[in-house]
């Protein structure tokens, strides 16, 4: 897959996990109205988002960090702030899953961790389309694939 190809695929993605996280956040915003009856369709709805995440980051552990570590000379580096960025996530999703699976969890609170989680994951996303997907960053022409200036 082509450094672009690549590229392409990260932001396409973010699309998706962006109309998922706004079901959750939807979701979430109506049980912490008190409409906590749909507890089992947020539980449902974040499930979704945190396997539809878990295995994007994959995807890109895969083609992603390979293609940041041979696009420069500060490519190591920022493929290391991706590792470093899912180590992060992975513990924060896996934290997330007990919270959600763990039936006696007040549905206004499940909610509320919900909404702060979706928060975090938006954060995530731009925080990454910016320092590693940037298209107004200086490119290296030989790969096609953003790198940092001089």
């Amino acid at each position: 897959m082509q450094p672009g190809e690549v590229r392409e695929t990260v932001l396409r993605d973010h699309v998706a996990l962006r109309g998922l996280l706004s079901r959750v956040e939807a979701l979430a915003d109506r049980v912490a109205a008190d409409e906590t009856w749909r507890v089992r369709d947020l539980r449902e709805a974040a499930e979704s988002l945190l396997d539809t995440l878990a295995r994007h980051m994959e995807w890109e552990d895969r083609h992603l960090a390979p293609v940041l570590r041979d696009t420069d000379a500060g490519g190591g580096e920022r493929e290391s702030q991706l590792h470093g960025d899912h180590a992060e996530q992975r513990e924060v999703l896996s934290h997330a899953l007990e919270r959600l699976h763990d039936e006696g969890r007040p549905a206004a609170l499940v909610a509320r961790n919900l909404l702060d989680l979706v928060t975090l994951i938006r954060e995530d996303m731009e925080d990454e389309e910016v320092s590693l997907l940037d298209s107004e960053a200086p490119r290296n022409t030989a790969t096609g694939v953003d790198a940092e200036a001089d």
